[in-house]
């Protein structure tokens, strides 16, 4: 139960940073702009954080930097970049959708590489969360309207970048904390950003207090700590797991969407967030199911 607690938290948070970085990016401001500056000051407050509370969090092996060079480089910098330029090529909905499917990607590479096995809870909880997926953005204005090529292609690059992170972070927890693993993510993630975006092309002077407060916002509640959480949910539960109950995240990106900016929440919406909700309460009870039949095979 813990572990999903830790995964639902870190999809509540990750959904409402999406609506207050769609409310900045309603104020002329670029995807890349936003990025660079909200994985930057996620890194600093990272390393602050550590340097003060636990330094000896900070010392990683020399042999062990390309490992966190790929968990930020693909995992976190390819996750959210390949999405936004999503956005930029086809609707909202559709590149949601492509990229929720990063479950079942892991699922497959669970089974794959022997490292999960495939049970009828899995699959169902799948199916029903990936359906109430596509009802929540096939409720949207404009659905699932315009698609491209390329759109199609960044939207599956995005998800690939979430299920690699899901993944391949899994195995640094067997020598790394969970705050040593997102520090040098981060850090890597912030120089990849800072390649693509350098800070004197950034637009200072348009930074007003009231910007650098949602900046913060953005580095500390809606990147460290939810990523903080699913990390330490991974300790807790299998991958996939993880990654199926972080689908929480349409659901209060939608909720919260429509209550700030005013965005429409149908009824097939309604559906779909029901069904997320479904999936994620299957899982649950087949982690239950299996703990019960385990404890009453030890004890016969």
């Amino acid at each position: 139960m813990r572990g999903y607690m830790l995964a639902a938290g870190a999809a509540v948070l990750w959904g409402v940073s999406g609506v207050v970085t769609k409310f900045l990016l309603r104020r002329a401001m670029q995807p890349d702009e936003l990025l660079v500056l909200r994985t930057t000051l996620a890194t600093a407050l990272l390393f602050l954080w550590l340097r003060l509370t636990a330094p000896h969090l900070l010392k990683v092996r020399w042999r062990d930097l390309p490992y966190f060079a790929l968990l930020g480089g693909i995992g976190l910098a390819a996750n959210q970049g390949f999405y936004y330029v999503a956005l930029s090529l086809v609707s909202v909905g559709y590149a949601l959708l492509i990229q929720y499917l990063a479950p079942v990607m892991l699922m497959a590479y669970g089974v794959f590489s022997k490292t999960e096995r495939l049970t009828g809870g899995k699959l169902l909880a799948a199916a029903t969360a990936i359906s109430g997926c596509v009802l929540m953005v096939a409720g949207q204005p404009g659905g699932i309207a315009q698609v491209s090529l390329a759109g199609t292609l960044c939207a599956l690059g995005s998800a690939f970048g979430f299920a690699f992170y899901t993944a391949y972070g899994k195995h640094g927890l067997r020598k790394y904390d969970p705050r040593t693993m997102m520090a040098y993510a981060f850090l890597f993630a912030a120089l990849a950003w800072l390649v693509i975006r350098p800070p004197w092309t950034l637009p200072w002077a348009n930074y007003d207090a009231s910007t650098w407060l949602f900046f913060l916002y953005l580095a500390s509640v809606a990147t460290v700590l939810p990523f903080g959480l699913f990390l330490a949910s991974l300790r807790h539960l299998e991958a996939s797991r993880s990654s199926l109950t972080s689908m929480l995240e349409p659901v209060t990106g939608a909720s919260i969407a429509w209550l700030w900016l005013g965005e429409q929440l149908v009824a097939w919406q309604l559906a779909g967030g029901a069904a997320v909700l479904m999936g994620v309460l299957l899982l649950q009870l087949e982690s239950i199911w299996i703990a019960r039949q385990q404890m009453n095979a030890k004890t016969t």
